[in-house]
């Protein structure tokens, strides 16, 4: 059997178990796996980025923080806008943000880079902190998860867990489509390039400042639209959605499940959050056990989870 019809498989089987979780999972599993999809949205946002056009990219849970807090302050302010509008809007929020750092970034290369994105969303953190009037601080928003209204059904409750879910997972799906498109245009096949040898890419015609602006705009956008998602679910919003803990938990995401693959992230933030939800079920310290997964990771499998199953071959 091919490698193409085992993904395909795969994929049908993925797809069936997402679908029927809510009906063979208990509530607190769906929450989980709610979580999981967020923040796989998330890794992959990053994946685009750094296993893909080759950026480090230390700053990205500034995109995250700016749609969760766009997203808070439209459902406070407008609460009637529709729901899927609202999740859009604080997504561009986060793409002109992406443009604008990328504008000033991404002529730096290596260190300079990661350091600089670092220092935007720093930045950022310290407007949401001080900005009180508006963001109330470290206290944070509180929002009211709105209705859904879907043509011939009409309102749907969100705090149903079942209907959250499956609203969820179609955003994510969606993003995650988006994201895989992108990649098999001219666009995204170049940035592959530019990651291998930026220089040789120019002498070919690519326009590798173009080229990585789009590239961090895109992955702004994504991180942003998981931000929101993030709010809708959580219905609260606070400075640890911007600060350097969210974007150092998706780099070790990314990493834990393996760079340069599409879906490896995914599978990173699968495992990172299913292994941190139970770990600090037992111990208030399982950052430490997670920095030493990290460790292992970087050590004995630096292509990540995702190539384990390249392991096996070999072996074969």
């Amino acid at each position: 059997m091919s490698r193409t019809r085992i993904h395909q498989i795969a994929g049908i089987i993925i797809s069936a178990l997402l679908l029927l979780a809510p009906f063979y999972l208990p509530e607190i599993r769906v929450h989980l796996l709610i979580e999981i999809l967020i923040f796989a949205l998330f890794a992959l946002s990053f994946n685009l980025l750094y296993g893909y056009a080759g950026l480090l990219c230390f700053g990205i849970g500034a995109f995250f923080g700016i749609g969760a807090y766009v997203y808070a302050l439209l459902l406070t302010h407008l609460p009637q806008m529709p729901l899927l509008l609202g999740l859009l809007i604080s997504a561009f929020g986060a793409w002109l943000a992406g443009i604008a750092i990328g504008f000033l970034s991404v002529r730096l290369r290596g260190a300079y880079f990661a350091l600089i994105t670092f220092a935007f969303q720093m930045f950022l953190y310290a407007v949401a902190l001080k900005w009180r009037s508006v963001t109330n601080g470290d206290d944070g928003i509180g929002v009211t998860r709105p209705e859904f209204y879907l043509p011939l059904f009409g309102k749907i409750s969100l705090m149903n867990i079942i209907n959250l879910y499956y609203l969820i997972l179609g955003v994510v799906a969606l993003g995650v489509l988006l994201a895989y498109l992108f990649l098999k245009t001219p666009l995204g096949n170049s940035a592959v390039c530019m990651r291998e040898n930026e220089t040789r890419s120019s002498f070919l015609g690519y326009d590798s400042f173009l080229t990585k602006v789009t590239i961090f705009s895109l992955s702004g956008f994504l991180a942003g639209l998981a931000g929101s998602l993030f709010v809708l679910f959580n219905e609260f919003v606070a400075t640890n959605c911007i600060d350097m803990n969210m974007s150092f938990a998706v780099v070790l995401m990314a990493i834990i499940g393996g760079t340069g693959q599409f879906f490896g992230p995914v599978i990173g933030a699968a495992f990172y959050t299913a292994f941190q939800n139970w770990l600090s079920s037992f111990t208030q310290h399982w950052w430490l056990f997670v920095g030493a997964l990290y460790v292992a990771t970087v050590l004995y499998l630096p292509g990540g989870l995702v190539s384990i199953a390249n392991l096996f071959k070999r072996g074969d």
